[in-house]
């Protein structure tokens, strides 16, 4: 009986496994013949953290979030929004983001600290948000010689400052400049450090009301010197370039949508940012859209062009030491991800 049952326990056994195998042979020959593939079960990847600051000209990414352009799109997307802009370009460069909204002449001041960047897109141009504020008694180029100049130093503030006083006949040897972030020059002016200064919005308006400063000049006067660009690693463009594309279909949908929808979008902005209203501002910004994307994209002579600009930067920082050798320009500049939008 013993024996019985083994053998029984045995011919059961065969007849499973033989069941088994010919089951898993006609499911593989299924397969084959449908071209249909095995399914492979891949983890979600990370949302794109992008990081950018209190600049209007980069709020078409809170409307996006808020109408959900970027989910309709493909794409998943984490904010890292901050008030000050230096902090988001030390941030990117510490890397804690994927991608970042930084003015042209910033990036090529610390292109040699994050080298495998390149530019994907154009947010806007600065033409005639970014000033330069004086006491009241300075009205001319004139009146600003022997008097200390805050900006930036080593920043597309210095540019801007030096390119207009060279257009009036000056140079930096006729002032003083005075290293200091746009977003402390109201309270430079009221400790009475500087006597003019570049800045913008809100920082414009704060100065004006507080110490009595009036606009010497603005960025309408240098056109095309100060665009802000969407910067994204080499790597995150190679591994995930699909979602990069799907970022800057949103990104114009969201510019379109707020030209279209400014009470609307205004309102999604100041509750997003908590921002008061006064200080949502867009004069003097020119939003890029994408047919200005592709013109700037194009190489030219003049600051109409995004490789002419790149190339004023990078002399500029070489004048002053701020890079050891000249980046390459094209290789920086990737125009392929709006040239696709065409299709």
């Amino acid at each position: 009986m013993t024996l019985f049952l083994y053998k029984l326990a045995v011919t059961m056994k065969y007849r499973v496994l033989r069941f088994l195998s010919l089951f898993f042979l006609s499911l593989t020959l299924i397969t084959a013949c449908t071209g249909t593939k095995s399914i492979v079960f891949r983890p979600e990847p990370p949302p794109l953290k992008i990081a950018y600051n209190l600049w209007p000209g980069t709020f078409p990414m809170a409307i996006a979030q808020e109408k959900g352009f970027f989910t309709l799109q493909g794409v998943n997307v984490e904010h890292a929004y901050t008030v000050n802009y230096l902090e988001s370009v030390s941030n990117f460069v510490a890397g804690k983001s994927d991608g970042l909204f930084i003015v042209l002449g910033s990036l090529m001041g610390v292109i040699e600290k994050i080298p495998d960047v390149q530019i994907t897109l154009i947010a806007d141009e600065s033409a005639g948000a970014d000033v330069v504020l004086a006491q009241p008694d300075i009205r001319n180029g004139t009146d600003l010689k022997g008097k200390r100049i805050g900006v930036k130093l080593g920043d597309y503030g210095e540019l801007f400052v030096t390119t207009w006083l060279e257009q009036h006949g000056l140079t930096t040897d006729n002032v003083t400049l005075v290293n200091v972030e746009g977003e402390a020059v109201p309270a430079q002016f009221q400790s009475g450090n500087i006597q003019a200064g570049q800045t913008w919005e809100p920082y414009v308006s704060e100065a004006i009301n507080q110490s009595g400063a009036s606009v010497l000049f603005t960025s309408e006067e240098t056109p095309g010197l100060m665009p802000t660009v969407m910067i994204f690693r080499s790597k995150v463009l190679r591994d995930r370039p699909n979602d990069v594309q799907a970022f800057i279909r949103a990104w114009f949908q969201a510019q379109e949508y707020w030209q279209a929808n400014q009470t609307e979008s205004n309102a999604l902005i100041t509750k997003a940012l908590d921002l008061k209203p006064e200080n949502l501002f867009t004069d003097g910004i020119k939003f890029y859209t994408w047919q200005d994307n592709l013109k700037a994209f194009t190489p030219g002579s003049t600051t109409e062009s995004l490789h002419h600009t790149a190339k004023l930067y990078a002399d500029f920082y070489i004048r002053i030491g701020g890079l050891s050798a000249t980046p390459d320009v094209q290789k920086l500049i990737n125009p392929s991800f709006v040239q696709q939008l065409r299709s």
